[in-house]
C-alpha cells in the first residue's frame, strides 16, 4: 500500500509524479535522493549543518566498540520488550537515527522500524548497514506524518534541539492515538561540560523538566528511569577532572575524544555493568544516572 507523506508547510496530502512528492498548495516538491526520500521543505529546516560527513565517519568507527554505544541499545531494547506487548505488530521510525547503529540492532531483534534523521550523510551509513530500507530526511520541527505510527524512538536527539516542545508536540501529531514515544536524554545540568559543549547540546535534563514536558504535549509517562547509574560518580569525576586541567584547551582545538577512547579492558568492564542495570532496568527506575529513558503514551 502507497505510504501517505504530508507537506511539512501545508500539512495536506502530497502526491507522488514519478521519483518524488508534490504539494498541490504550495508546488513544493519532495525527491527521491539516494534512495532516500527528502521531505524537508526549504526555509524550514534549522541546523542542518551541525555534522558533516566526516564526523559520521567518526561515529560509525566508535560506536561498533563503544560500551555506551552497546550498553543503550541494550536497554532500549529491553523496555520496549518489557512494556510493549504487542511489538512485533508494531511500526516503529526511529527520528534522528544517525548512521543506523540502533535502528539495525532493533531490526535484527525483529522490530518494523523505518529511520529520519536530518542528514542524509549519516542515513548513508543507514544504507551500509540495511541495504534498501524506508528512510527519510525530516527536520524534527515539520514532521511530514500524521498517526502513522505506533511507536516512535529519539534517541539522545531532544538535547540538540533548542524548541525541544514544539518537536515532541510534532511526535505526538505523527503518532496514532495510544501510541509509544521512546527517548533517551543526557540528564542532570551539574553533569554539563565542554564535552556537551562540543555536541552542541542545548541542555541536560532533569526527570521532572522532561515528565513536564511531556505530559504539557499531550503524553502520559509510563517509565522513566535513569541509567548508568553505577558509573555516574565516574562521569562525574572525569567531567570535574577534564573541566579543571583539559576544559581550556578542548574549547580552544574544539576537540572532546577523552570520554569516547576504547581501552579494551575498562570498556568491557564498563559494558558489563550496563548490562547489569539493563537486567534491572526491566523492572526498576533507578533514582540516579548520567543518562535518563522516557516511555510515554500518546492521550
Amino acid at each position: 500500500m502507497e505510504r501517505a507523506f504530508y507537506c511539512p508547510r501545508c500539512k495536506i496530502a502530497l502526491g507522488k509524479k514519478e521519483d518524488k512528492y508534490i504539494c498541490s498548495s504550495c508546488d513544493q516538491s519532495y525527491p527521491l535522493i539516494d534512495g532516500i526520500i527528502s521531505l524537508i521543505s526549504k526555509g524550514i529546516i534549522k541546523d542542518a549543518d551541525v555534522f558533516d560527513a566526516a564526523v559520521f565517519d567518526r561515529i560509525f568507527g566508535i560506536e561498533q566498540k563503544h560500551f555506551w554505544h552497546n550498553g543503550r541499545r541494550e536497554i532500549i531494547l529491553a523496555i520496549l520488550k518489557r512494556h510493549i506487548p504487542n511489538l512485533a505488530e508494531c511500526r516503529m521510525l526511529e527520528i534522528g537515527c544517525g548512521t543506523g547503529y540502533v535502528l539495525s540492532y532493533l531490526r535484527q531483534n525483529g522490530i518494523d522500524i523505518e529511520g529520519a534523521d536530518i542528514s542524509i550523510d549519516g542515513m548513508k551509513y543507514c544504507q551500509k548497514r540495511l541495504g534498501q530500507i524506508g528512510l527519510y530526511q525530516v527536520d524534527i520541527l515539520a514532521l511530514p506524518f500524521l498517526c502513522d505510527f505506533d511507536i516512535i524512538g529519539i534517541f539522545d536527539v531532544l538535547e540538540h534541539i533548542e524548541e525541544d516542545e514544539y518537536a515532541l508536540e510534532n511526535i505526538s501529531q505523527a503518532l496514532k492515538p495510544g501510541g509509544k514515544l521512546l527517548i533517551t536524554v543526557p540528564a542532570h545540568k551539574f553533569l554539563w561540560s565542554y564535552a556537551d559543549e562540543f555536541a552542541h547540546h542545548k541542555r541536560r535534563y532533569s526527570k521532572k523538566e522532561l515528565v513536564d514536558k511531556l505530559e504539557r504535549n499531550g503524553f502520559i509517562v509510563k517509565k522513566a528511569s535513569f541509567y548508568m547509574f553505577f558509573l555516574l560518580p565516574l562521569v562525574l569525576s572525569m567531567r570535574l577532572i577534564n573541566s579543571i586541567i583539559r576544559g581550556e584547551s578542548a574549547r580552544r582545538y574544539g576537540k572532546s575524544d577523552t570520554e569516547h577512547k576504547i581501552i579494551p579492558f575498562v570498556n568491557g568492564a564498563f559494558l558489563r555493568l550496563l548490562r547489569l542495570e539493563e537486567c534491572l532496568i526491566r523492572y526498576i527506575n533507578f533514582p540516579f544516572g548520567a543518562c535518563l529513558v522516557v516511555l510515554a503514551e500518546k492521550k
